[in-house]
């Protein structure tokens, strides 16, 4: 996940976090409101309507608590009931009758009966309900309980109301952090983008790449830092570079003496003696060298971007038949089968010939060495979506997958080469048929083998 999206989750889950809270604050604080307000309303009408009992000296409470409870019901919208101080139920404003004796304990009953007001919420029939219970006294003594009772289900709706506008808010709010946290994030990274680019283009190989410093915070001595490293491996690299063509040129004159003289010796000596086979091994060891010398050169030359190329028509069909009848005794000596198959006769495409030869040669001859005796590589050619598609199966080694996505790279050899080399060949290959606006790929599987193909665009008719 980039930086970019994980600072514009944590900027909506922020945002998101503080309207929730505020949103819960504000909806209990709202909600205790009403609540304390109902409260604090039944509680002085409780005690406003206990100073009625007053007008009923020594009357017995039973006689008078329905007319009690009908004289109150007519000046508030709350239940009205009138308790014994036991908890009997003596009077109820809902009821038309004398109600049933019903012993009534709830926590506000409970705390009448002690002599101070109680309050309890509780649920009836799925509604909540509010309690307010206050104690009645006649001169010195409690005589009854004055409990009015009210729904609290106006209170449960603007709550309700509350939840879902702060859900809307919320919504709106997370779409409007959406946008604004996108465009923050993207100007906070875009300096990073930059950095990120420029690193992945060195990592290519290109030294002259730079960071924009687009300011002199953090992000900016990142940039800094990073052009300072670039221009020193830049310089680095230039330097290997050309120590590499110095050093090559320079082993090039006594490769090509030490060459003369050797087959020189061989024409004087006798083919049969051990001196003849000294000198052969020299010859054989010379142009081994001359070729990692070639190689060296090939690569200088394609770093130092002075690698050129002569185009022109190249019949691809003959290239591969002559370059097969070439290196044809080199595998028989590995006994190896090299077997060429083309289903087209005749593939013209725009090439240097000698170069295009140079790839052919060097994958081969890598399959000839993968495989054992008794093995075969074959090179097969044909044409898809107008291309030139050369293939190179072989039934060598095979390479493992994890080694697979590096093998073009520059100096690489799989830890399982039993060949010396510079590790040269295919990041050559891969930039000569990159030159001719061509890919090569490989498929490989242990033990079974590897594919090359190399697709290689027709001549435009």
């Amino acid at each position: 996940m980039s930086i970019k999206i994980k600072l514009t989750i944590s900027y909506i889950l922020l945002i998101t976090m503080i309207i929730i809270f505020f949103g819960v604050i504000s909806t209990l604080t709202l909600e205790k409101y009403y609540i304390d307000n109902i409260i604090e309303i039944l509680t002085s009408q409780g005690t406003s309507f206990s100073r009625v009992f007053d007008s009923y000296i020594d009357a017995d409470i039973y006689t008078i608590s329905q007319d009690v409870v009908k004289n109150l019901a007519t000046d508030t919208n709350a239940q009205v009931q009138v308790l014994n101080m036991e908890g009997m139920l003596l009077g109820d404003s809902t009821l038309s009758s004398t109600p049933v004796p019903v012993k009534i304990l709830t926590p506000d009953v409970i705390q009448a009966i002690s002599g101070e007001s109680g309050v309890y919420t509780e649920k009836i029939n799925n509604e909540r309900v509010l309690h307010v219970s206050v104690p009645v006294k006649n001169k010195l003594n409690y005589v009854a309980i004055l409990r009015l009772s009210s729904s609290l289900e106006e209170v449960s709706n603007i709550i309700k109301r509350l939840v879902l506008f702060l859900a809307l808010v919320l919504t709106v709010s997370s779409l409007v952090a959406l946008i604004i946290g996108f465009f923050i994030a993207n100007e906070l990274t875009k300096p990073l983008e930059m950095v990120k680019e420029a690193t992945q283009e060195m990592a290519k190989g290109n030294f002259k790449v730079r960071a924009e410093k687009t300011s002199n915070d953090e992000i900016g001595i990142l940039a800094d830092s990073f052009n300072k490293m670039a221009e020193e491996l830049g310089q680095l690299e230039e330097m290997k570079n050309e120590f590499i063509s110095n050093i090559s040129h320079e082993l090039k004159t006594p490769l090509t003496s030490i060459k003369g003289f050797a087959i020189t010796a061989m024409d004087l000596v006798e083919k049969n003696s051990e001196l003849y086979e000294y000198l052969n091994i020299i010859d054989e060891e010379t142009d081994r060298l001359s070729r990692l010398v070639d190689e060296l050169l090939d690569f200088s030359k394609i770093e130092l971007n002075k690698i050129k190329l002569s185009f022109e028509e190249v019949e691809l069909d003959k290239l591969i038949e002559d370059t097969v009848a070439i290196l044809r005794p080199h595998a028989s000596n590995y006994g190896v089968n090299l077997i060429c198959k083309k289903k087209i006769d005749r593939v013209v495409i725009n090439g240097d010939v000698n170069r295009l030869k140079q790839v052919l040669v060097n994958i081969i001859d890598n399959g000839i060495k993968a495989c054992s005796r008794g093995k075969y590589v074959k090179v097969f050619l044909d044409i898809k979506d107008k291309k030139a598609v050369i293939r190179i199966e072989d039934q060598g080694q095979g390479i493992p997958q994890e080694e697979i996505k590096y093998i073009f790279d520059k100096f690489y050899r799989g830890k399982n080469n039993k060949y010396s080399g510079t590790g040269l060949g295919l990041a050559i290959s891969k930039k000569i048929i990159e030159e001719h606006k061509g890919t090569i790929t490989v498929e490989s599987e242990v033990g079974k083998g590897s594919v090359f193909t190399i697709e290689l665009p027709l001549k435009d008719r």
